[in-house]
This record gives C-alpha cells, sequence and structure tokens, in this order.
C-alpha cells in the first residue's frame, strides 16, 4: 500500500463520527463513497428551490452526472467529502448532508461546500459536517478552508459566525460572502 493510500486510509476511519439527534435517532458523518451515488441524488432531490440555489448560487433542477462523478469520488487528499447518515430506529438509512473540500490553485487552500436536507436543518448537522471538513483539511496540510454564502443565505451566516469562519464580501460579486477559517 502505497503512502497516499495510507493516509486515505487513516482518514477513512478517522471521520467516522455518531451524534444523537435533537427529535430521536442518530446521525453519522463519515467519509463519501462510490456507493453513495443513488443516496446523493436523494438528497439533491430532498433540497428545496431555495436551497438548491443557496448551495450552487443559481437554480438547478438537476444535479449533472460530471458533478455527482466528482462528488462521489472525494476520497482523495486534494479532494474530499464527508456525509451525514440519519439512522431512526425503524426506517431505512438516509443520507441528509455534505461537505465537501476542494483544494484550490495556490495548494494550502481548500474551497468548501454544504448541503443538509431541508427537513434536517437545526439538527447539529451543518456544524458536524463543517467541523469534519475542517479537520480533514487540516490533516491534509491546508491551512485555510474558504466558501462563497450568498448575503441572503442568513442561515448559513449564522452558522459560519457560530464556528467562527470570518465573513468579507467578495469584490467580484458583491452579493456574495467569502467565508475563510483557518485550520
Amino acid at each position: 500500500m502505497s503512502d497516499l493510500e495510507m493516509k486515505n486510509e487513516a482518514l477513512n476511519s478517522q471521520f467516522i463520527r455518531v451524534w444523537p439527534l435533537v427529535h430521536g435517532g442518530e446521525y453519522q458523518i463519515r467519509p463519501i463513497t462510490n456507493s453513495d451515488r443513488s443516496a446523493v441524488l436523494d438528497l439533491f432531490d430532498h433540497l428545496s428551490l431555495k436551497s438548491r440555489y443557496f448551495r450552487y448560487a443559481h437554480a438547478m433542477s438537476t444535479l449533472p452526472n460530471d458533478l455527482l462523478n466528482q462528488i462521489i469520488s472525494a476520497t482523495r487528499v486534494n479532494d474530499f467529502a464527508l456525509v451525514a447518515i440519519v439512522q431512526k430506529p425503524g426506517e431505512p438509512e438516509r443520507l441528509v448532508g455534505i461537505s465537501r473540500y476542494v483544494r484550490d490553485d495556490q495548494g494550502s487552500q481548500g474551497e468548501f461546500s454544504l448541503s443538509v436536507s431541508d427537513d434536517f436543518h437545526h439538527e447539529g448537522i451543518g456544524s458536524h459536517l463543517m467541523q469534519g471538513i475542517l479537520d480533514c483539511a487540516k490533516l491534509n496540510g491546508l491551512t485555510q478552508i474558504y466558501g462563497y454564502v450568498l448575503k441572503e443565505n442568513q442561515d448559513m451566516l449564522i452558522l459560519m459566525r457560530h464556528l467562527g469562519y470570518e465573513l468579507h464580501t467578495d469584490e467580484d460579486d458583491s452579493k456574495m460572502y467569502i467565508a475563510s477559517h483557518q485550520t
């Protein structure tokens, strides 16, 4: 096994956590796998039009196949994703959230993204996914992660402030903040 494969294996085992849901049940945060393909599509289908707009900064009716492939393949040092899987007694498991970073051209920074199913907002899932992806980025040598947040996305702005992210208006788009956090 190569050094990179061993590091990826360490990442995959280190970032498995289980958290209780506010309204019963629990959710597990773990690295994404290729077998999550249909669950990622289901998550996209459970995002409201508003949530899709907030996540992608434009209206999307379907998740493009190339983007889906990038998401489910995000298990490398330069591109890593975590998922939140809800487990409730008597119900099938359900993927309800994804956080991801992609290392940028500067090499020491990465752009993050976050999606949480509308019916699981305010359960702590977004906070745990963002803390987990920050930890992954740090372990992989990134010094900072950043993401673009629409100024009208108040829930995400509250989350970013709560987690200690700095917010600065994007010089190229006044409707957008850049949220950043040192690892």
